[in-house]
């Protein structure tokens, strides 16, 4: 794991209590991260398969171990609401429970770099993502390409999209639970056209077995 911490365009930010208590917990899981970091001032680390609530928890003790900051996507309801698993309202910025420290936990999460977005906006959530980054002169941005967990066979575009916009380097990496690890890949170059950059991403995620599936390219199965 000490590999991925040496950028110069990232400093490490040493978290005392919660750095180790982030590698104590990968130990615990037998969860690892291997590969390199690039040392580039923005990043999106692009990962797939995502199958499980597992993977984000797993990523959260990663961002703890390597005292890095990583920005995440989230719905706005789960900043300040108790999210639940059944959708008790038809509209999808105000699922779960609201409670009286809604407040304390949006701004918690922010400060450990949640991004909220809204799926009712007329702009589409690459747009809102696009943004709320654009002013920042680094980040790191984790990112499930395939936007959700129900099994499916391709990944969206929206990596694309956002690596175009903010000029950021894309890291595929794959969520591997055959060898229980994160694996941050060689970065990927963009293109200018959106369909050949899945293509090549999805090849980068053939055969990688989630926990609940594993990522087949389109065709090959």
């Amino acid at each position: 794991m000490d590999q991925i911490i040496k950028t110069t365009n990232h400093p490490i930010k040493v978290r005392k209590l919660l750095g180790p208590i982030g590698r104590f917990m990968l130990k615990i899981v037998n969860w690892d991260v291997v590969g390199v970091l690039p040392d580039k001032k923005r990043i999106i680390i692009a990962s797939a398969p995502h199958s499980s609530t597992f993977d984000a928890i797993y990523a959260y003790f990663v961002c703890l171990a390597t005292d890095l900051k990583f920005y995440f996507l989230g719905s706005v309801s789960m900043f300040t609401r108790i999210v639940v698993p059944l959708p008790f309202k038809k509209n999808p910025d105000k699922l779960g429970i609201p409670h009286p420290f809604g407040k304390f936990q949006n701004n918690a999460l922010l400060e450990f770099g949640g991004i909220p977005v809204w799926r009712t906006k007329p702009t589409g959530v690459t747009q809102q993502v696009i943004d709320q980054l654009k002013s920042k002169d680094k980040f790191i941005l984790y990112l499930t390409v395939e936007g959700e967990m129900k099994t499916n066979e391709t990944i969206k575009s929206g990596f694309h999209y956002i690596g175009k916009a903010l000029d950021a380097t894309i890291v595929p990496t794959k969520i591997d639970y055959e060898n229980r690890r994160f694996e941050l890949m060689e970065e990927l170059p963009l293109t200018d056209s959106a369909e050949l950059d899945k293509e090549s991403l999805m090849d980068r995620y053939h055969l990688v077995k989630g926990r609940n599936k594993v990522f087949y390219k389109p065709g090959t199965k």
